[in-house]
């Protein structure tokens, strides 16, 4: 699928998308389109990974941590994103926790220390 983006605006083969931070990343997945947005330091937005359908509708934001487990309490937002081989994919936050995120919903499933 050709997908583009450049700064906050995703060109997808039939519509265009623009959202309130620029895009820092784009991964295609299971016939979606996970968006991972570059946060600046002076904002407090943490959810920062969306999946969106081909048209550019919005499936999903990332499920808050909190809601996955309230003994945890993430500070940043995501700063990476990548595919597993089951289809999901993962995030990583700034201090190097990865999390296993479904791809269908966007429900943490697990999380792991990467550093």
């Amino acid at each position: 699928m050709d997908i583009e983006f450049e700064k906050n605006k995703l060109k997808l083969p039939f519509n265009k998308v623009s959202f309130k931070h620029d895009i820092d990343n784009v991964i295609e997945a299971k016939g979606r389109i996970v968006v991972l947005l570059d946060i600046p330091n002076s904002d407090d937005t943490i959810d920062n990974v969306f999946a969106l359908d081909i048209n550019g509708k919005k499936l999903w934001r990332v499920q808050p941590l909190k809601e996955y487990n309230s003994n945890i309490t993430q500070f940043s937002p995501y700063v990476g994103i990548g595919l597993l081989e089951n289809g999901n994919i993962t995030a990583t936050n700034y201090f190097g926790m990865s999390y296993e995120i479904s791809i269908a919903d966007g429900k943490i499933l697990n999380a792991t220390l990467t550093k």
